[in-house]
């Protein structure tokens, strides 16, 4: 029940009571008062009239005065004219048609005013001191839920959101207090939300640091040559990155895939550092990939590894080597003499997952020569899991047959060509697509151009 109406019931059933109290104590004290006054006024007038029979004094109306009738008996006011009751004022009633018929009753001194006055006055106090206590109760029985309340509002200020709201009271203030807790529980959600999304934004900004520091400053140059590289900058923090190692007549291409976030980015730094360390010692890329696999897997913690693909080709005569470390979209070969395009990929295992002899023995080279107009592209995973409108992701598949269609027209433009159509399914760039992070990309492509 709400305040308004237990206020209305409660003080209505008041007024109720009081006014039978108040009627059973006012009723005997009118009725007593009222015989009091009526038996002094018989007597008043039995004595006026005994004087007036006596005397024989003619009583006349006051001049003004009106006379009036009622069911045969005359009535009219007069003054006494002698005797005890000389010059006081009188009511004369008289019977009609009944000469001598009358009663002459003056005015008495005593009034029952005085006695009910004190009597109304006393009862009336007696109603208001007991509806001054039903408010009291009744407020205090409110205002003490609302004391509550506002307690409990400044606990959230001061302990935080988390703090328990007690819901009780009437049904406003228990619906009150229910919307406050509704509320703080909201804000508590908004909060942490915030506060993860800062968390993020700032693992975001701290991953995009790294992956620039690790991006090359520029491509090799060898004549003849090209090297084309396109990056997709995605809402999520990618620990993959490339680098190239320029020697005599050699020229290293790495790509790697470390996993998401921060931890993805730090590991991406060491593995890069590594591997190129490794390959810069190393005459062999077996070689090179067993030791730095030994390093990683001594330094990352357990649950985290690194993809690999590294590209060792020589310009002058158009000869590579390819070789994977578990890297999950596989290399692909343009053959521009056969105009067939081809996956490679080697055997192997991830960096970082056995400490040597297994990793050693599943790696594979593959050889091959890169002609006048023949490529090799090679993408990181993140490429293939870029999500349509409908969060869809686009596949390796479909990578593959994009790529296909764009080498046709030139290696060179190839990469620009595949992240276009890459992006264009994606439909607005500015929007994540079902709320999920958007995965950054690589793509790079080795092009013999003459």
């Amino acid at each position: 029940m709400g305040m308004a109406a237990r206020f209305a019931l409660v003080m209505t059933g008041f007024l109720v009571v009081a006014m039978i109290l108040a009627g059973l104590v006012l009723l005997p004290k009118t009725q007593e008062v009222v015989d009091r006054c009526v038996d002094g006024a018989l007597r008043v007038a039995v004595r006026a009239q005994t004087e007036v029979n006596q005397t024989g004094a003619d009583l006349q109306p006051t001049p003004g005065s009106k006379m009036s009738r009622a069911k045969g008996v005359l009535r009219f006011d007069t003054k006494m004219p002698k005797g005890s009751f000389s010059g006081r004022e009188a009511a004369v009633y008289a019977y009609e048609g009944e000469d001598g018929v009358s009663i002459v009753a003056p005015a008495i001194e005593e009034s029952p005013r005085k006695d009910l006055t004190g009597l109304i006055v006393i009862v009336g106090a007696l109603v208001v001191l007991m509806a001054g206590l039903i408010a009291i109760g009744v407020a205090t029985q409110t205002s003490k839920p609302l004391a509550m309340l506002v307690d409990d509002v400044h606990a959230l200020g001061r302990r935080g959101l988390r703090h328990s709201v007690r819901e009780s009271g009437p049904k406003e203030v228990f619906l009150l207090a229910r919307a406050i807790k509704n509320m703080a529980s909201e804000l508590d959600l908004a909060q942490d939300a915030q506060l993860e999304l800062s968390v993020r934004e700032r693992e975001q900004e701290v991953g995009r640091e790294v992956s620039a520091a690790l991006r090359p400053a520029s491509t090799p140059t060898a004549e003849g040559w090209s090297f084309t590289e396109e990056c997709i900058e995605g809402t999520e923090i990618a620990g993959s990155f490339h680098t190239y190692i320029e020697e005599q007549d050699r020229i290293l291409t790495v790509l790697c895939d470390t996993g998401d976030g921060v931890p993805g980015a730090l590991v991406g730094a060491t593995a890069r550092a590594f591997i190129r360390s490794a390959l810069q010692e190393k005459d062999g890329l077996t070689d090179a990939l067993a030791s730095a696999n030994v390093e990683l897997h001594r330094d990352i913690r357990r649950g985290l590894s690194v993809t690999a693909v590294v590209v060792d080709l020589q310009p002058s005569t158009g000869c590579f080597k390819i070789i994977c470390a578990g890297h999950r979209i596989a290399p692909l070969y343009w053959n521009a003499e056969t105009s067939k395009l081809s996956r490679l990929q080697p055997e192997g295992i991830a960096l970082g997952f056995d400490a040597g002899p297994v990793f050693e023995q599943r790696l594979e080279v593959r050889e091959g020569v890169l002609a006048t107009g023949s490529a090799l592209i090679l993408a990181s995973s993140g490429l293939v899991e870029q999500p349509d409108e409908d969060g869809e992701e686009w596949g390796e598949e479909a990578f593959q047959k994009t790529v296909n269609a764009h080498v046709r027209r030139g290696p060179q433009n190839a990469a620009q060509g595949v992240i276009e159509t890459c992006l264009n399914r994606a439909g607005d760039p500015e929007s994540e697509v079902s709320g999920d992070p958007i995965p950054s990309a690589t793509l790079l492509v080795i092009a013999k151009e003459k």
